[in-house]
């Protein structure tokens, strides 16, 4: 029975001793998961190249009118990403319904029968205009852009092409605007400046 006794005081000594050391790491240490390595060890193309201020284009009401760019934070602490919303100056709409292509996704219809282009069609166009002038590996993806929660509806995802330099910053918004205009839409639409990624983090 004292054996008994003892080997029960013994457990419990113990469990104080676990819990106080729990206690000690969560004030003192933090118990969470080791921090996130940096893009600049682990994945360095993940940086965006160049900065902000590489933006000399000024916006303007009846030209290219776009808002200063937001930062976000991105998979690494070290890497961040820009988005930059710039807007239409058109009559038609963005449809970001989900439906097949029709005969209103194009830059020529008439806008009083047309009152709507499908988000792809102008997010093809831009993609590829920004393609042809930026070339193929200095702008890319269309979809989900920086600054933007991924379970929201489609019309909130800041959708936006891509690109990962600043240096080409001012002729991207410039195409932007551009393919508005020829499009005819008074929507806004977005530049995404980010890295390039890697595999997925684990």
């Amino acid at each position: 029975m004292p054996r008994q006794r003892a080997l029960g005081r013994e457990a419990l000594m113990t469990m104080r001793l676990h819990l106080l050391a729990l206690v000690a790491c969560a004030a003192f240490v933090g118990c969470g998961p080791p921090p996130r390595a940096l893009a600049a060890e682990d994945c360095p193309v993940a940086i965006v190249k160049g900065q902000p201020s590489q933006i000399t284009l000024v916006p303007s009401a009846e030209g290219v009118s776009f808002e200063p760019p937001q930062t976000c934070r991105g998979p690494y602490p070290d890497a961040p990403q820009y988005y930059i919303r710039v807007h239409g100056h058109g009559t038609r709409r963005i449809d970001y319904s989900h439906r097949d292509p029709n005969a209103c996704d194009t830059h020529d219809a008439d806008p009083v029968a047309c009152p709507k282009v499908h988000f792809m069609a102008i997010g093809m166009s831009v993609l590829g205009a920004m393609k042809k002038a930026l070339g193929e590996m200095n702008a890319d993806t269309l979809g989900l852009g920086a600054c933007a929660d991924a379970s929201g509806p489609l019309d909130q995802w800041n959708m936006s092409s891509s690109i990962h330099d600043f240096r080409y910053a001012n002729e991207a918004l410039r195409i932007i605007d551009a393919e508005l205009r020829v499009w005819n839409i008074g929507d806004d639409w977005g530049l995404t400046i980010r890295g390039i990624e890697c595999a997925e983090l684990l």
